[in-house]
Formats: structure tokens, C-alpha cells, sequence
């Protein structure tokens, strides 16, 4: 049944993914708010479900510029399974909404298809959207790693493409500066301590979602990816969910994140890996079986977690 409606990004895949998205967000409101759920809980839910097509839409895209393509479909799936894997400690609020959106913006710049022109729009572009986000928590420099994969590739090792990056950086920060300083009287720019944690038994069922991104990163796709490279920029957006999963961990262990997040920023990248997981499978039967598996353990652990049942 998965299999077959999640074949090709369609819309009859996009309404599909919207209900399951829609029902695996009131289950965890459910969860969360103990068997009572309130009107503004139920609207919220229905508006997180927009936001995850909205999303998904933007993930599916960057593999494809198209619909009716099968690179990409599986994530219409993945999304909505994740968010029953998702740790859901920590709230979604404007900032973190802007975040998300820029890294989702950024993410199809540089997976634009290039041809033969240089780069030098996409570099300018990703400096700004990284600046900005790094604005708000200056551990997000780690993103620059994004446009710097560009001098990898000989043929983009142009000095004009290094002024357009630092260009980008330092006008981008010094608008925003400015901006903050005659907003708010200060300048906005925030920064965290580095500290190691420890893991709560809670983030147990996200920790192995994350694991099991981190196997199929390394060892299932890299190989096809590679095979299509500068087709669709699917290569390119292996690389930048790859450097996105590794910085939401590395954010997570060493505490730079703001609030109590946690792994909010790991949400996006495990949904694309654990499709790209899923679509490896060539046999439908295993195919459902592992969905219905997932479904049922994550159903069960927030159904346990929340003291809705017991064992």
C-alpha cells in the first residue's frame, strides 16, 4: 500500500503524506496532552501538518524540479513517520520556523543545476542565508562548510567566487547589525557555551532514528548519489542533509543550541535519510513490513512515554 502510493511525487502523494502527517500530529498532541485535547491544540495541529508538506514540498524539490519523479517521493512517507520517531521535548516558535526556512531555502540554492556557469549566485546567496541564520546563534558558521564544498570541484576555484563568499558574509552581518542596533538598541548576536551532555533515556527512540540515518548515510547511498551527479542536483542534496545531520548532532552533544531544542535540528535531515533508507528497499513486502514496524514501535514508545499505557 506505502509502496505503491509513494512511488512518484504526485499529488495524490501529497494529500496522502498531509493525513498521515495530519493524524501522526494529533496522536503526539494526544500524547503529550494526556488524553485531552484542546481547540487551539487541534488548529496547531492542523497547521504543523501544512508546515510538514510545505517542507517536504521544499526536500522533494531540491532532489526534483519536477513532479512525477521518483527521486524524492519517499520523503512524502518518511516526514510523517519521523514525526512519531521525533523527540518532541522543546517548542517550535518564529525563530526556529526562520531557521528551518532558510536552511530549507539555502538547501535549494546550492542544489541548483549549474551547467556550465560558475556558481557565483549560488555562493552569494548561501553566505547570506548562513550569515543570517548564524545571527541568531553563531554556531550555525558551521554551515559555511555548504558553499566551501564548491572550491572542491576544480573547475569552481575562482578568486571572483572567494570575494563573492566574503563579500556576502561580511554585508550580510553588518546590515544585520545595524538593523538590531536600531530595533533594539543593542546588537543581536547571540552565543552559547560548549559543553558535553548527557542523553536521557526519552531521546532513546530519536537516538536510534539518528543512528540509523547516520548507517544509511555512510554505507547505502553514497554510491547512487554518486552516480548521479549533476543530475538534479541529487548528489548535492545528499551533501548538504549529510553536513546538516553531522552539525545537529555535534549541537546536541556539545549543548550549542538555545533553549531546550535539543535535537530540533536534526528533525529535517533524519526525515531524508530514513526515506532514503526506506526507497534502498527494493522489496515491497520488506518494504511494509519495516513501515508498519516503525509505526507500531513509535506508536508504542510515546504511548508508554506519557504513561498512557504500561508493560
Amino acid at each position: 500500500m506505502f509502496a505503491k502510493i509513494f512511488k512518484r511525487v504526485s499529488i495524490q502523494a501529497f494529500i496522502a503524506s498531509f493525513f498521515l502527517c495530519f493524524f501522526a500530529n494529533l496522536f503526539i498532541t494526544y500524547c503529550m496532552s494526556l488524553d485531552d485535547i484542546k481547540q487551539d491544540a487541534f488548529l496547531k495541529t492542523v497547521g504543523f501538518s501544512f508546515l510538514f508538506i510545505l517542507i517536504t514540498l521544499l526536500v522533494s524539490l531540491s532532489e526534483n524540479k519536477k513532479l512525477n519523479a521518483k527521486f524524492g517521493a519517499t520523503h512524502l512517507l518518511s516526514f510523517p513517520l519521523t514525526i512519531l520517531l521525533f523527540n518532541q521535548e522543546g517548542t517550535f516558535d518564529l525563530k526556529r520556523g526562520l531557521i528551518g526556512l532558510f536552511l530549507l531555502i539555502a538547501l535549494n540554492v546550492y542544489t541548483r543545476e549549474l551547467k556550465q556557469k560558475q556558481p557565483t549566485q549560488e555562493i552569494f546567496l548561501l553566505s547570506v542565508l548562513i550569515t543570517s541564520i548564524s545571527f541568531f546563534n553563531y554556531n550555525f558558521v558551521l554551515f559555511y562548510t555548504v558553499p566551501f564544498l564548491f572550491f572542491i570541484e576544480p573547475q569552481y576555484r575562482r578568486l571572483k567566487n572567494g570575494i563573492i563568499l566574503i563579500t556576502g558574509i561580511l554585508c550580510t552581518t553588518q546590515f544585520l547589525m545595524v538593523c538590531s542596533y536600531f530595533l533594539t538598541g543593542h546588537f543581536f548576536y547571540k552565543s552559547v557555551n560548549v559543553n558535553t551532555i548527557d542523553f536521557q533515556v526519552s531521546e532513546s527512540l530519536w537516538l536510534g532514528a539518528i543512528l540509523g540515518s547516520v548507517v544509511i548515510a555512510l554505507f547505502f547511498r553514497p554510491t547512487q548519489y554518486k552516480n548521479s551527479l549533476g543530475k538534479q542536483g541529487v548528489y548535492r542534496a545528499f551533501q548538504f542533509m549529510l553536513i546538516w545531520l553531522i552539525i545537529s548532532i555535534l549541537f546536541r552533544y556539545l549543548n550549542l543550541y538555545h533553549g531546550n531544542e535539543k535535537w530540533l535540528l536534526s528533525f529535517i535531515p533524519t526525515a531524508f535519510f530514513l526515506g532514503l533508507g526506506i526507497d534502498y528497499i527494493k522489496n515491497n513486502l520488506i518494504k511494509e513490513l519495516l513501515i508498519l514496524t516503525l509505526i507500531i514501535t513509535a506508536v508504542s514508545f510515546n504511548l508508554y512515554q506519557y504513561n498512557l499505557i504500561s508493560f
